[in-house]
């Protein structure tokens, strides 16, 4: 069974993206813990996306990351100067022409895939949640667990 979710060795397309999202939320589960620590955020978009849905979800990151004064690295893949940073992102994150994605960097300059626009929208909403529901579901990832240690430069 491990080697079917495994997303190297999957047998289809819909397994291996199933596989690969399943990795990257078991991933983020056993790196909530070091969320603790500093790290810098990188925000991968592209100003020539003609997807409408991909163009909203990139205008409304800049929107909340801007409004809640998260600091943030923006990555243009379209831009030729940055195609070998975005090509670098991609394989990190194993998704290609998806935007946005985010990114974190820790201290060390190991970069890791945090998620996509999907998954940054629910750290968004779930930050509203009532402060008894909070308390009651620990586990529940909000903007200040996820995003409250993000620097602009490491000191």
């Amino acid at each position: 069974v491990a080697r079917l979710w495994d997303p190297q060795t999957a047998p289809n397309p819909k397994t291996k993206k199933i596989a690969r999202e399943i990795h990257q939320v078991n991933r983020f589960e056993r790196k909530t813990a070091e969320m603790t620590e500093e790290k810098k955020l990188i925000v991968l978009i592209s100003h020539g996306v003609s997807d409408r849905m991909q163009a909203s979800n990139q205008s409304k990151t800049m929107t909340i990351l801007d409004g809640k004064k998260v600091p943030f690295e923006k990555v243009d893949g379209m831009d030729p100067e940055q195609r070998d940073r975005r090509n670098e992102l991609f394989n990190i994150s194993g998704i290609r022409g998806n935007y946005p994605q985010f990114f974190f960097v820790d201290k060390n300059g190991k970069t890791e895939f945090f998620g996509d626009y999907e998954k940054f929208e629910i750290i968004n909403d779930s930050s509203s949640y009532p402060a008894d529901v909070l308390e009651a579901n620990p586990d529940i990832e909000t903007w200040e667990k996820v995003f409250g240690k993000v620097v602009e430069s490491f000191s």
